[in-house]
């Protein structure tokens, strides 16, 4: 996906050459429905402010109260569920793939976020990731059984970065559960195993419906902005910056739309 400048916002990387990705997509989906019959929803989880299905996130992110970047909070059973999915080779699979996405068409953004993230890791070593295969600290799976997005924006989210989405299901992606960009004008064909990244923070994204006796999955990769910022700001948050250093948060202030413009720069050029 292509702006008016040149810069590429976007990438419908669908799925890798590869004969066993049929496999790979259908072990993937077969794992999260194993997960979804045994995880414990609250109401929270399954009515929210992107749609009604049911959803559950994992690994590290910041916010929400915490004091220090931390783990996604999940009760014990949740977790262990969560976990085990991770560990699943077809979910690594598919983690590793929009990994990868990320380093080959946006390599600065790859190479900000992994050496933020590295940073991140040294100083708070007790940390654990979801993958050793993905530069993604965070994934949300989404476990339908109709996962339907709203239009929405996921605004706590990096803002320059890709998060990667992967659909999952039994559904007609020429008939439903495509993905809709409203600001861009666009509704994009998103079938079963494949991959869309997108700087989910800027960009309006959601889906068509899908059947009544159709089911649809999706898992997302993505990176909290405050783990960012902990990093540049000496491991702290920008408040306390503010009180423990007023010289160097008025100049991290002050250098607000100079950051902006070199985010934008990290965005390969089509050609």
């Amino acid at each position: 996906i292509i702006d008016k400048d040149g810069r590429v916002i976007g990438l419908l990387a669908g799925r890798p050459a590869d004969a066993s990705w049929d496999d790979v997509a259908s072990s993937a989906y077969s794992a999260m429905a194993g997960a979804a019959e045994v995880c414990q929803f609250k109401p929270k989880h399954s009515d929210h402010r992107r749609g009604q299905f049911a959803t559950l996130a994992t690994g590290v992110s910041f916010g929400g109260g915490r004091m220090v970047p931390g783990q996604v909070d999940n009760s014990k059973w949740n977790q262990k569920v969560l976990s085990d999915l991770c560990a699943v080779p077809a979910i690594r699979r598919l983690a590793g793939f929009g990994s990868a996405m990320l380093s080959t068409y946006a390599p600065r953004i790859f190479e900000r976020t992994q050496c933020r993230l590295r940073a991140l890791r040294e100083h708070h070593p007790s940390l654990r990731f979801n993958f050793d295969n993905s530069v993604y600290p965070a994934t949300t799976f989404n476990f339908g059984p109709a996962t339907v997005c709203v239009d929405h924006t996921d605004a706590a989210n990096d803002a320059c970065n890709w998060c990667h989405v992967v659909a999952l299901g039994h559904f007609d992606c020429d008939q439903s559960g495509q993905i809709v960009f409203p600001d861009l004008k666009l509704v994009v064909r998103f079938p079963h195993g494949a991959s869309i990244l997108i700087p989910s923070a800027i960009v309006r994204h959601g889906n068509t419906p899908i059947g009544p006796q159709e089911t649809r999955m999706s898992m997302t990769q993505y990176c909290a902005g405050s783990l960012l910022r902990w990093v540049e700001c000496g491991f702290r948050t920008v408040k306390t910056l503010e009180a423990e250093d007023p010289d160097e948060h008025r100049r991290y202030l002050a250098g607000l739309k100079e950051r902006a413009r070199e985010s934008c720069a990290l965005f390969e050029r089509v050609d």
